[in-house]
């Protein structure tokens, strides 16, 4: 212990200690805080990177598969969020599906408040597929219709039979004489 003192007032007499605690205290109160900040902020400019790829990604993928108009849009939303993800991890990037559907779906918000071809495409579409739908049940009912008409046909014989009709009974008017 006595050299360890010996060493502490070496230090004291030679000003080597105050700058060491100084530094110490310097490092602590001012260094270390700001390198802590550094880092958040490189980590959050990582995730805005992250996001903004994201986004571009759900952009893509929503055009992309906005074109495909027998897919149900449930089968479409799958595909795109599937489809981001499988990119995202070739890239090395692991996010939250629960966030690219949120993408997706922002993407796809923001492509139906603006008229684009592909909607338009998919509204020319969906009215052709109700127009073909109806002529074929129209269709349907007509031959359902003349099959119920031949089968009436079938059962009411072709010559009706005479009336019975009693000779004593007088003629009216407008009866043939």
């Amino acid at each position: 212990m006595n050299e360890f003192t010996k060493i502490i007032k070496l230090l004291n007499d030679t000003g080597i200690l105050g700058v060491l605690i100084f530094a110490l205290v310097g490092w602590f109160t001012r260094i270390n805080p700001a390198l802590k900040t550094k880092i958040a902020a490189n980590k959050s400019a990582g995730q805005r990177e992250v996001l903004s790829i994201v986004d571009q990604l759900a952009a893509s993928w929503v055009h992309k598969l906005s074109t495909n108009y027998e897919m149900p849009g449930e089968e479409k939303r799958e595909r795109a969020i599937a489809g981001v993800i499988s990119q995202l991890k070739g890239w090395g990037h692991n996010v939250d599906p629960v966030l690219v559907a949120a993408a997706i779906e922002k993407t796809y918000q923001l492509m139906s408040g603006t008229n684009t071809k592909a909607q338009t495409k998919q509204d020319e579409y969906n009215a052709a597929l109700a127009d073909t739908e109806q002529a074929f049940a129209d269709k349907q009912a007509q031959l359902d219709k003349q099959a119920q008409l031949d089968k009436q046909a079938a059962t009411v014989p072709a010559e009706p039979a005479p009336l019975n009709v009693p000779e004593n009974t007088a003629t009216t008017e407008g009866d043939a004489k």
